[in-house]
């Protein structure tokens, strides 16, 4: 079956409105012979004169490649005519030969404008590629704040063009600077170690208040502790241990817990940082099964960012109480004695032994510095070095000695010239027909490990071998396989299918109460296991629209209405035949980034779905025509609205492509949840059966309104009759989903936007893709081989 979506982008009247010959004379370029014949005989009758179809003039549009926006008005139309979309009249007598005539002379003066305007923009690394190259490149958790955030080009910030350094970004790099030579030099004097050892019981309020005035009636006191209710407010913070002003640095965690008046566990989640006063930094440190019955030992790790954080243990999902803990009958859990130690980095730290190897700073010269900055220099600048790249850093050094500073401090001054330099900040690719083997290592290590190459890349770079495909696709398979690749599933996913948008919106909680942290964690963590689960396999990228299979926790698999796993441990699950999920398009976490909080668009998530997955971006609407904003009060679906914003005539061309794959996902809430009904605050509306929402207990307030209709009719006459028939129309043409992913994949990977030039690069990869069964991991390999991705 083929698929019922065109790949091309233009309405009828906008198409017209770009196959325009000029018979005015203001082109100031020449339409090719072949263009012009086939423009005259199809396309310019009904859309001249002085009321053209759809109010579009086609004596208005020149012929000027040169010009970005006319150029891709034309790719537009030579991708219409290809698909057969344009012209509609003559579509049916058309013959493949008129087609081809007229798609080649067009494309021949695309790639001809193209070609001159093809510059490669110098890349600069974005905010967590810098991040984790500082850490890789010194040896240190160090965790940089102050970046700016890195602008979006055509999807991601890898992009050259979107990374322009600013003045404001230079200033952000210095303190950047400054923040990581603070942490692979380290504190002069070893921080002082903390074993601290206390239980509920010992602790007091912030304003030094006991616990106990809360026993009986928020908390039961044991003989090992205090039996803990609350999931909402829960004044359990570890006071005491914020009282010891505990240095930033890592910190091991231990509790004695146990859940109570439960068969099943309950579970215990854990916070730091600022948990008091809330005016800093403050952040998960994770959810915990606690099961009934022996104690069990809770341990983690986590990172306090600043000095004076602390811990703060509550219950999830679990009944409060105000005033009658010693009897109340839900579950609860048993807290006894805990433990915090650290700071656990090793002092000195190891970035610093690292750096200086065996060098004294209280008797170190300029032959000291110079062999640390000749170790650090070609790491940094991810190439060999010579006296010249050297010596500059040298005189900084040398010069800050002359002005009475200590050799650490003038060491200092020069590695922080060195991590402002161009040469590690930007991506610098030499080459003309081919990038050096150095350039390539770093390529292949950003794009798969966001981060600068290891010795074995380096290796390989130094004796030439990695440009052997042999050679290559070893590496690939053992980047993939390290536990580094982790940054790919969050890099590129998080850009691909917006996952960083997460938390753009939040629902409104009147109408969606069982909305709640636990729940938006899980979205995203099942997205990222499913994206590693089929790389890891090189199973069908078709999986990525239509899946047998997802990864779920009991949170997330409760709101799917999937019984039977319990836990908050993610684990592979086979979805029930007749489940309404498989695949990315029924995952929750790409389900409420594609809608607002409140309320789902068809045409925002059918937008999506083109942009996305299909890899077929729609133009944006004139400016004359407003949006549709969905009715919450519930009196119109927004479908009876979408039918009359498609009468006006320059939106119905473009909605019978976006509308469609918008409306087989209505089944489906902005939180992810599947419904019959839309939910409405109008006070006339069915009310649920449901008194509380789950997990949260929140009462619930909505209604039930009008009937979800999540039918649909593609533009190639197909009926949609729910997300199981659209799910197989979309897996019906895995090689529209590889070309799009191909090129999301090369434009991540050689951070710069494709153009029409690349298009038969991206057929090779798709065709070796798919002679691998159209693999994952297969489409991964195909790019890192591809010419592409190995050109300047």
């Amino acid at each position: 079956m083929q698929f019922l979506i065109k790949p091309i982008t233009l309405p009828l009247a906008l198409f017209l409105a770009l196959c325009f010959i000029d018979r005015c004379g203001v082109s100031a370029t020449e339409v090719p012979g072949d263009v012009s014949a086939f423009l005259e005989q199809h396309c310019i009758d009904c859309h001249s004169g002085d009321e053209p179809d759809g109010d579009l003039d086609l004596t208005t549009l020149g012929f000027e490649l040169d010009d970005l926006k006319t150029r891709q008005r034309w790719l537009r139309a030579h991708d219409r005519v290809h698909a057969k979309e344009m012209p509609p009249d003559d579509a049916m007598t058309l013959t493949s030969e008129q087609r081809m005539t007229f798609t080649r002379a067009l494309s021949r003066s695309i790639v001809r404008a193209e070609a001159g305007h093809n510059d490669v923009v110098l890349r600069r690394l974005n905010k967590h590629e810098y991040q984790n190259t500082v850490r890789d490149l010194f040896d240190t958790d160090v965790i940089v704040h102050g970046l700016p955030d890195d602008s979006s080009t055509d999807g991601f910030d890898t992009v050259g063009e979107g990374l322009a350094v600013s003045a404001e970004a230079m200033t952000a790099y210095l303190a950047a600077a400054d923040q990581v030579l603070d942490a692979v030099f380290g504190p002069k004097e070893k921080p002082k170690a903390i074993h601290h050892e206390t239980n509920l019981l010992d602790q007091v309020d912030w304003r030094g208040r006991p616990m106990d005035q809360q026993i009986g009636k928020m908390f039961r006191q044991t003989d090992d502790g205090l039996v803990v209710f609350q999931s909402g407010y829960c004044p359990t913070h570890l006071v005491n241990f914020s009282r010891l002003r505990a240095p930033a640095g890592t910190y091991r965690g231990t509790f004695k817990v146990r859940a109570v008046q439960s068969e099943n566990p309950v579970t215990l989640r854990i916070y730091g940082g600022d948990t008091i006063v809330n005016r800093r930094e403050q952040h998960l440190v994770g959810y915990y099964d606690v099961p009934p019955g022996d104690w069990t030992t809770i341990e983690f790790t986590d990172r306090l960012l600043e000095t004076g954080g602390t811990f703060h243990p509550k219950c999830y999902a679990t009944r409060d109480t105000r005033k009658d803990a010693d009897t109340w009958p839900h579950p609860g859990i048993e807290i006894g004695d805990i433990t915090i130690e650290g700071p656990l980095e090793p002092w000195p730290p190891v970035s610093r032994t690292k750096l200086l190897g065996e060098i004294d700073v209280t008797s170190a010269n300029q032959a000291d510095a110079r062999t640390v900055l000749r170790r650090l220099l070609p790491k940094a600048f991810r190439r060999p070095i010579d006296d010249d790249d050297l010596k500059s850093y040298l005189e900084l050094y040398q010069s800050s000695v002359t002005t009475g500073q200590s050799f650490e401090s003038a060491l200092r001054v020069a590695i922080k010239a060195v991590l402002c330099s161009p040469e590690f900040l930007f991506l610098i690719e030499p080459g003309e027909s081919q990038i050096d083997s150095y350039a390539l290592a770093s390529r292949l290590s950003y794009f798969l490990w966001s981060s600068m190459p290891d010795e074995t890349l380096f290796s390989l770079a130094a004796n030439g071998s990695l440009s052997n495909p042999r050679v290559l696709r070893g590496q690939v398979e053992r980047m993939l396989n390290s536990p580094r690749a982790a940054r790919l599933t969050k890099g590129f996913t998080g850009q691909w299918l917006d996952l960083r948008e997460i938390d753009f919106t939040q629902p409104d909680a009147n109408l969606y109460p069982e909305f709640d942290e636990l729940l938006r964690v899980s979205m995203i963590r099942e997205t990222e296991l499913f994206f590693e689960e089929i790389l890891k396999n090189d199973l069908s990228l078709v999986n990525f629209v239509d899946s047998e299979f997802t990864f779920l926790n009991e949170r997330l698999a409760r709101h799917y209405g999937i019984d039977e796993i319990h836990g908050q441990a993610f684990r592979k699950v086979q979805l029930p035949d007749d489940s309404q999920r498989g695949g990315l398009l029924t995952q929750a976490s790409v389900l409420k980034v594609t809608a607002n909080g409140t309320s789902t668009s068809p045409v925002l998530r059918g937008v999506w779905i083109l942009e996305n997955i299909l890899g077929t971006p729609t133009p944006p609407p004139p400016d004359s025509v407003g949006s549709i904003e969905p009715d919450i009060r519930g009196a119109t679906t927004i479908r009876e609205q979408l039918i009359k914003h498609r009468d006006i005539e320059s939106c119905a061309a473009c909605h019978r492509r976006i509308d469609p794959p918008g409306f087989a996902l209505e089944c489906f809430d902005p939180i992810g949840g599947y419904r019959h009904e839309y939910r409405t605050m109008a006070t006339e509306g069915r009310r649920p059966k449901l008194k509380q929402a789950p997990f949260t207990y929140n009462w619930v307030r909505y209604r039930l309104g009008q009937d979800v209709d999540s039918t649909a009719v593609m533009p190639n006459g197909m009926t949609i009759t729910d997300i199981t028939s659209f799910r197989n129309a979309l897996a019906s043409d895995p090689d529209r989903l590889t070309t799009n992913l191909a090129e999301q994949l090369l434009t991540y990977a050689i951070g710069r936007k494709l153009g029409f030039s690349d298009r038969p690069l991206v057929d090779q990869i798709v065709t070796q893709t798919r002679e691998r069964h159209y693999g994952f991991r297969s489409l991964v390999h195909a790019v890192v081989q591809s010419p592409a991705f190995q050109q300047p």
